[in-house]
Order: C-alpha cells, then structure tokens, then sequence
C-alpha cells in the first residue's frame, strides 16, 4: 500500500453521518407517492429488489406527491390535499419506508388502505378547511423485512412563539430533488430547513384553526412536512402551504399546530385482518 492509500485509508465513502437531532426525526418521516409500476406486496420470503446501481433504476423511483409523519401504529399524517392529488390521477398510494444496514439503504413501500379527512371536535363532523389526513397504512414488521419508521414524539404548539427557532423535515421538489446532481443521485432521504416562528395566525372564524407561520420556503413535496423542535426532535407543527411569486417559494410557509393533529391520530383506532 503507498502512501497515499495509507492515508486515506479511513475516508468514510458511505458514511451518513453521526446521528442528530434531526437525522433521528428523519426517519419518522416518509415520501407519499405513486409509482409506474405495480410493487410486490412485501412477504415473509424473497423481498424484489433493484440495486440503484444498476441500468435503468430511476425509472423505478416514487413519484413523491408529499410528505407523511409516522404518527402512531398504523397511522400517519399528511395533507388532504396531497391524498387529493394521488386521487386525482387514479393511482395507488404508498409510503416509502427505509431499512440502513452498514451504508446500505433499501426502501420499501407500503400501500395506503385508508385515508381519513380531519374531523373536527367542535362539530363532530369532517371539516375540509383544515388541510389534514390520517393515512391508515398497517405495515407488518418481520424479521427478514422489519418496518424501521419510528413514531414521533409531539410536542406542545401553544407553547410556540414568534422568534422561536425551528426545524422541517420534508420532500421538497419530490423525485426531482434526486436528481439534481449528476452524481451521488436516486438516494431518497429527507431534507432538513432551519428557520424561525415568523407569526401565528389565530383563528378569526368558526371552522378555522389556528395557523404556524415559519421563515422557511416550501417546494413541492414539502406538504406533510414536519415541523420540529431542534433541541428535542418533538413535533409541533405539519407544512401545508407556501407563499410563492413568480413561481418561486418565498420563506413564508404555514403549518397546522400539533395541538389539533396529535389528539385526532390519538382517537383513530383499527383492526386489521
């Protein structure tokens, strides 16, 4: 070995980084999408699989529509509108969940059985104001394919001030943001904003809720997006919506607070068969 090998022997070519704050949120946090093609169910045997590597593996890739939180067993939260957009084009929905084993990364992807619209506590009744769905997706964990998308922890929203610093977590731009580069691409992870609470927005009418107003702009694929707490990793908001001019997204996004999304996921119960 000469001498240059020797001392670079140690560079770390795959390595994803020490854990954080932020890298232990992103794996609560998921890409909502379709896909060209009709994925096998995962099973207890052989699990279909394509290497990134190989020829043609893009073409394979999510169509990512949005974000999605794993918010309890089962359960998690996106946006109405991005379960719309699946809808819209007459596909099948799925979460992509991921499995890291020394530097490698396999995705899996689960089917969407159910989506549920908010159901707002002071009607009692589905109110389609508040941009919010609970996605029912009973991913079995086995040993050979384990379900590795842990649920988050929330925290309390009508602690939040303005100035307060915050993170989000999300899918920004979708697939295309993994394919950007031309090298080191197809690598589906999530991307983290740093900003601050720039305003709360309170309710001014009977069906509204309260609204979070965060210094950071949102793409496409950023709907769903979580919005946390940088010192703990607790929860306290969902991305919705950004203000965009020209096209392009301002750093004026809105969330809704934790205070109405945890206690709705809280009350949702299923079976599976």
């Amino acid at each position: 070995m000469g001498k240059y090998q020797e001392i670079t022997k140690n560079i770390p070519w795959d390595y994803l980084g020490k854990e954080t704050t932020a890298s232990v949120l992103g794996k609560s946090i998921v890409p909502v999408g379709i896909f060209s093609f009709q994925p096998k169910p995962v099973g207890n045997g052989e699990m279909p699989a394509i290497s990134i590597n190989e020829k043609g593996a893009e073409k394979y890739l999510m169509n990512i529509v949005g974000t999605a939180i794993q918010a309890g067993n089962g359960k998690l939260v996106t946006c109405g509108h991005v379960v719309e957009a699946i809808l819209d084009q007459n596909a099948k929905g799925y979460i992509l969940s991921r499995i890291i084993r020394d530097g490698t990364i396999v995705y899996v992807p689960y089917p969407i059985v159910k989506a549920l619209r908010y159901v707002d506590p002071r009607t009692d009744a589905v109110n389609s104001e508040v941009d919010l769905s609970v996605l029912l997706v009973p991913a079995k964990s086995t040993e050979r394919v384990p379900y590795e998308t842990p649920n988050v922890s929330w925290g309390d929203s009508s602690e939040l001030g303005t100035g307060d610093s915050i993170l989000v977590c999300g899918y920004p731009h979708g697939t295309e943001m993994f394919k950007f580069t031309q090298s080191n691409r197809g690598i589906i992870q999530p991307t983290f904003y740093q900003g601050v609470i720039s305003a709360i927005l309170p309710a001014t009418k009977p069906l509204e809720t309260r609204v979070i107003q965060v210094s950071i702009p949102s793409a496409g694929g950023m709907s769903g997006g979580a919005v946390f707490d940088p010192e703990t990793g607790r929860v306290v908001g969902m991305i919705t919506s950004c203000v965009h001019m020209n096209g392009i997204p301002q750093p004026m996004s809105y969330a809704l607070p934790s205070e109405i999304i945890a206690p709705y996921v809280e009350v949702i119960t299923f079976k599976t068969e």
